[in-house]
């Protein structure tokens, strides 16, 4: 064995991080607090020390680079953390400059939703497909474009914002400062609400009741499955990109939304594009990010260019 990389996913509860070969095999892994409460430093601090742990467990194997995956608006070709919602004090923060002062191998950090769907489609659902769009169904709404194998960050690199699609342009507001977004509806946080209308409960609640059979239950299913579809349609109908990568805690209640997601895909789409549609679940789970920033930090030392999701 040659060398390794390292694939971290910054959360704004837990780091994980794992050392990975070229191949995808995981050699190591490592699952330690963020630290957030205690201030930039002591996260900056903790980063250095998963690295330096995973350095100590394959001592004798070289170390090539490292890859992070961080929420929030990212500038990817300078390592900007321009504004993330687990780290608000990160404003226009240059992490990667930061990290390099402590690091003896290059280190780079793009916006985690973009890092799951690189670690799809180099290893899980996405690896046979050119062009793929990747929605992770969470708290909110993160989502991934891959045009023609490469990574579509756009020029800012905020592009896959696809959670702030508009559904209901006179809808709930969102954080984001719109209203009737995406992600209002068919995120954990937007099942919730449109359940607290009916009564108090939580996303698992309503799951656990749809398995039983609640009307109440599958509605709230049905009509989150049908604003999905719209989103999805609108995307199809805009790059005709014929696979959707589904992920998120939300995703495991697949069979009460899907079949209404798809029948909307096809309502609102061109007959030869939405036909031939494919909206499939995630493969990797929670590994995706750290596949992901393995993946494209792998590519960018090789490089210094476009990341292609080439096995």
């Amino acid at each position: 064995m040659k060398d390794y990389v390292i694939g971290l996913d910054l959360g704004g509860t837990n780091i994980r991080a794992a050392a990975i070969t070229k191949e995808g095999n995981i050699l190591h892994r490592v699952k330690i607090p963020t630290g957030v409460p205690l201030g930039r430093e002591r996260v900056i601090a903790n980063i250095l020390k998963v690295i330096d742990e995973i350095k100590k467990e394959l001592k004798g194997i070289k170390l090539s680079v490292v890859g992070m995956g961080i929420p929030g608006i990212i500038f990817f070709n300078k390592g900007i953390v321009a504004q993330s919602p687990n780290f608000p004090d990160w404003i226009d923060f240059n992490l990667r400059e930061r990290l390099n002062k402590d690091l003896d191998v290059p280190f780079y950090i793009d916006n985690d939703a973009n890092l799951a769907a690189a670690g799809e489609g180099w290893l899980g659902a996405g690896k046979e497909f050119n062009s793929f769009c990747m929605l992770t169904l969470g708290t909110g709404v993160g989502g991934g474009i891959v045009l023609n194998k490469n990574i579509w960050r756009g020029e800012y690199g905020m592009a896959g914002e696809l959670g702030h699609i508009t559904i209901y342009p006179d809808g709930h507001p969102c954080n984001c400062g719109n209203r009737g977004c995406l992600e209002q509806y068919v995120s954990a946080n937007g099942i919730v609400r449109m359940a607290e209308e009916k009564s108090q409960i939580t996303a698992n609640d309503i799951y656990q009741l749809a398995k039983k059979g609640n009307k109440d239950a599958l509605e709230i299913f049905q009509k989150m499955g049908r604003i999905l579809g719209i989103g999805i349609a609108d995307l199809v109908n805009i790059l005709n990109i014929e696979l959707f990568v589904l992920g998120g805690g939300v995703a495991d209640s697949w069979n009460y939304f899907i079949p209404s997601t798809m029948d909307e895909v096809r309502k609102r789409t061109y007959h030869i594009t939405g036909e031939g549609v494919k909206v499939v679940k995630a493969e990797l789970g929670d590994d995706a990010g750290i596949f992901g920033a393995a993946y494209m930090a792998m590519n960018e030392f090789k490089s210094s260019g476009v990341v292609e999701l080439r096995s």
